[in-house]
């Protein structure tokens, strides 16, 4: 509906058009009624001026007695050429003392009677003492009905004098003249019409432009812009536009930006807190075993329970115990929180991964023996990375204890290196149970268990996996966990980039699980 009625809306070119168009009209027409009604007298009295002018010719030329000698003698037989005839009449000089008529064309016998009739019936005497020597009125031919101008009168040599102009003739030029004024008229408003077309085409074209354009703004599409030709109003509101649509480019981009700051915002303060919720719910979840033993210890020494000294010393060393691990998790989320919160600025540092990874496996030594478990790594070359050596050590450290803890009892643990494009991996496979896919995707995210019996069996909080995800990510490197046939192998990405294989050191990468 709208489109049709866009459609057949008036344009600005068609009203432009129209208005000139209907104006020119009026204008032809108006011209053309005028004329008819003048013209005829404009024609009429023009015809008897050229009579006059006729007349006056004649007499100049009658009058000079050599042109009448040679006129008398025959030696001038005609007329043409030697007077001023503007109106092409007939011209008459009745030459009463010879008996002669001299004409502009051949007088027959007819004419002859029909001018010896004039003279007679008329007293050309008379116009010797009248204002003019001449008068001028229309006459009807009875033989052939039709009217004339005529005029006769006596020249200053006292001959006498007829000019006949057929009034017809006359209306025959008023026609042609009317007619060629329509015709005309009619061309020119053709020419107008292409003219106006034209004109109003280039006058219109740029607003028709902007016009578009406004509609794109209105759809806050600010790329298309006026292209301004001239410097006159439509070249003005042009520039106009353009600063305009540059200005609301511009505040619609900044609108934009804060609304999508405003908006990081709102899901960076709701994700903090949901952060937050989720911290407190499971640091007392956490909290809340040991509270409850160190409680119940401490009432019992102060009820006095058991009075010999080996149980006083049984429950003081459980209320230690519950009270390092308290300890231990409250530092471990202090420095969680550090790391996620960005505080700890990284020190990037050249150092051996063969022998830092060394020093843990050594550190850990005791906790393997006790699940009768053994440690494959024969990595002997250094091999020299790229990282904030503390970190680093946070992260092999979580995953060799998480694969001492998780081995099978007798089982195998592995730890071995592996060249990466510009990374080395470290990768250490605990032989024993597979991760449940459901929780595999899980396991670094903060306070998660997939066993939660095994867990709290070796004191875990479910928190190490978490700073190894907040180390990585501070280093921008890959990390993570898959399953293999006989166990499990967690793996994270260290820069050796820049390092030539020499310092780097021989990597083993041979195949030593069957994924």
């Amino acid at each position: 509906m709208e489109r049709l009625k866009e459609i057949f809306q008036p344009k600005l070119r068609f009203k432009i058009t129209i208005t000139v168009l209907v104006a020119s009209l009026l204008t032809v027409f108006g011209a053309y009624a005028v004329s008819r009604h003048f013209i005829e007298d404009f024609y009429v009295r023009n015809a008897m001026n050229n009579l006059i002018k006729t007349y006056k010719s004649c007499n100049e030329y009658f009058t000079d007695e050599t042109n009448l000698e040679k006129l008398r003698n025959g030696e001038t037989r005609s007329l043409y050429g030697y007077i001023d005839n503007p109106s092409s009449c007939t011209v008459f000089i009745i030459d009463m003392t010879q008996s002669k008529i001299y004409s502009t064309i051949r007088p027959n016998e007819k004419v002859e009677r029909e001018l010896q009739n004039i003279v007679d019936t008329n007293d050309f005497g008379l116009y010797r003492y009248k204002d003019k020597p001449y008068s001028i009125f229309t006459e009807n031919s009875d033989e052939k009905n039709e009217r004339y101008y005529v005029l006769q009168g006596i020249l200053d040599n006292n001959l006498i004098i007829i000019l006949r102009m057929p009034v017809e003739q006359l209306y025959s030029s008023i026609n042609f003249a009317v007619s060629f004024f329509a015709f005309v008229a009619l061309a020119f408003i053709l020419i107008e019409i292409a003219a106006i077309l034209f004109i109003t085409n280039t006058i219109t074209r740029p607003i028709i432009d902007m016009s578009r354009i406004a509609k794109k703004m209105s759809d806050l599409d600010f790329n298309a812009m006026v292209d301004v030709r001239s410097h006159d109003e439509i070249g003005e509101l042009g520039n106009s536009m353009n600063v305009l649509s540059t200005k609301l480019k511009k505040t619609i981009s900044e609108l934009k930006a804060a609304n999508l700051e405003m908006s990081y915002n709102i899901d960076k303060r709701k994700q903090l807190e949901d952060m937050r919720s989720e911290f407190l719910s499971h640091a007392s979840h956490e909290l809340k075993t040991p509270i409850a033993l160190i409680q119940g210890y401490a009432e019992g020494l102060k009820d006095s329970v058991n009075d010999d000294p080996e149980s006083r010393d049984f429950y003081c060393d459980v209320i230690i115990d519950e009270a390092a691990k308290m300890n231990k998790l409250v530092m471990r989320l202090i420095n969680l929180n550090h790391l996620e919160a960005g505080d700890d600025s990284l020190t990037i540092e050249r150092f051996d991964l063969t022998d830092l990874t060394k020093s843990i496996i050594n550190a850990s030594d005791i906790l393997l023996k006790q699940r009768n478990g053994k440690v494959v790594f024969e990595q002997t070359a250094p091999v020299y990375v790229w990282a904030d050596e503390f970190m680093m050590e946070e992260v092999i450290t979580n995953y060799y204890t998480n694969a001492v803890h998780y081995v099978k009892e007798g089982g195998e643990i592995r730890v071995w290196f592996e060249r990466k494009g510009d990374n080395v991996r470290v990768s250490v496979f605990n032989e024993g149970d597979k991760i449940d896919e459901k929780h595999i995707d899980k396991l670094f995210i903060k306070f998660y268990k997939a066993d939660e019996a095994r867990t709290r069996e070796y004191g875990g909080t479910g928190i190490g996996l978490s700073i190894v995800e907040a180390i990585m990510k501070a280093h921008n490197r890959e990390y993570g966990v898959y399953n293999v046939d006989n166990g499990v192998v967690f793996y994270a990405d260290i820069d050796a980039k820049d390092q030539p294989d020499e310092i780097v050191g021989e990597i083993l990468s041979e195949t030593i699980i069957d994924k």
